[in-house]
């Protein structure tokens, strides 16, 4: 809610397909970090470093049962064996894990195998941030890469993402083909998977093709939601990556082109005489409508439609976050533009009977209630 003042608006559709409850998640991301949580050839970093501060714990440690219900159901006790350091974690707050190949500080920048357990923001909505990071230890040793290690981590990516393809990825980063140790690396997880990984862009491919969800739309499928999206008032396109920000706003783009080149088809939003991009639509894998407070508003909510894919692309604030159309001025002054934001509320009535479009809590709650005032 941006205020108490609301408005009886006609726009709620009858009933609402939401993001599954993340509190019914909690067994899921559970039963995987208690592999982790016992496992003394581990290390459990709690915290972000871009926070300013992390606390490790090192070695076998105890992921304690519940002690609390309700909303705090997901609340859990992180203990160091035979110590009484330990750490609160919120698995209520998880909404996805990335199994991720980068580079550590901590090992001269060589490469590491991590699990990362990404926590909600406001909202509910999904990031890239990290609530959670389990390391592999004594990945290195006078024989090279410690093939055993890099098994257990690949052993436990496939378990998860059998369970739950829709919350679990692999990530490489972009650093670790061009590292010393990468073809060491690919080596070792060609020997754990058992699969040919001739260059690591194979590797990312045929590793995360687990990843892709039962019901995957195509291109053609989501294209008129797309296009209704990029037809909004006073909103912009935005494709974030980790230092560039590219932003067209959408009363500038002249639509949706497709272009076929024998059996390919391309994608290219934007007139081709003017400022455009080319997208890989069929790369999408699902739709979500988010509202959450963002600094750009003061604070104050925003309405943001994503486009999503089933790996990481390199989004720091969402990693699954392909791109997305989110409004420009949502107000005026301190007053809602009803203008601007009922449309967005009206694709949403549109489609969301489609399984691929979900929405976040803050949309939700906004479904209940859109503050008065208009631009």
């Amino acid at each position: 809610m941006i205020n108490s003042a609301t408005a009886d608006l006609p726009i709620a559709p009858p009933s609402r397909r939401t993001e599954s409850d993340s509190l019914a998640l909690v067994p899921f991301f559970e039963r995987s970090l208690l592999d982790w949580a016992g496992d003394e050839s581990a290390t459990i970093a709690v915290g972000n470093w871009r926070d300013g501060a992390v606390m490790e714990l090192v070695g076998a440690t105890r992921l304690m049962p519940a002690r609390y219900d309700g909303c705090f159901t997901g609340v859990r006790e992180l203990r160091a064996d035979e110590s009484e350091h330990h750490a609160h974690i919120d698995l209520g707050r998880v909404h996805s894990i990335e199994y991720a190949v980068a580079p550590s500080v901590c090992l001269g920048f060589r490469p590491s195998l991590e699990a990362r357990y990404l926590c909600t923001g406001p909202g509910g909505s999904r990031t890239g941030k990290t609530m959670v990071r389990c390391l592999v230890n004594s990945l290195y040793s006078t024989d090279g890469v410690n093939k055993r290690a890099v098994t257990t981590w690949y052993r436990r990516y496939v378990r998860d993402v059998t369970e739950h393809p829709d919350r679990v990825r692999l990530v490489v980063s972009p650093e670790i083909p061009n590292a010393a140790e990468g073809a060491a690396f690919l080596d070792a997880l060609a020997a754990a998977s058992r699969l040919k990984l001739p260059s690591w862009s194979d590797a990312g491919r045929v590793l995360a093709s687990a990843e892709t969800p039962a019901e995957t739309p195509s291109g053609p499928v989501f294209r008129a939601l797309l296009e209704e999206a990029l037809a909004l008032h006073d909103a912009s396109l935005v494709i974030y990556r980790d230092r560039t920000l590219v932003e067209f706003k959408t009363d500038d783009l002249g639509g949706l082109f497709e272009y076929k080149e024998g059996e390919h088809t391309s994608w290219q939003i934007g007139e081709t005489d003017a400022h455009h991009c080319h997208l890989a639509l069929n790369a999408v894998t699902g739709v979500e409508f988010s509202a959450e407070p963002v600094p750009c508003q003061g604070n104050r909510l925003n309405y943001t439609i994503w486009f999503l894919v089933a790996g990481g692309c390199g989004n720091p604030f969402r990693s699954d976050g392909y791109f997305s159309i989110t409004l420009n001025r949502p107000y005026d002054g301190d007053r809602p533009r009803r203008s601007v934001i009922q449309p967005v509320f009206d694709l949403y009535g549109k489609y969301h009977q489609h399984d691929w479009v979900r929405v976040d809590r803050g949309f939700e709650a906004a479904l209940d209630g859109v503050p008065a005032g208009e631009g």
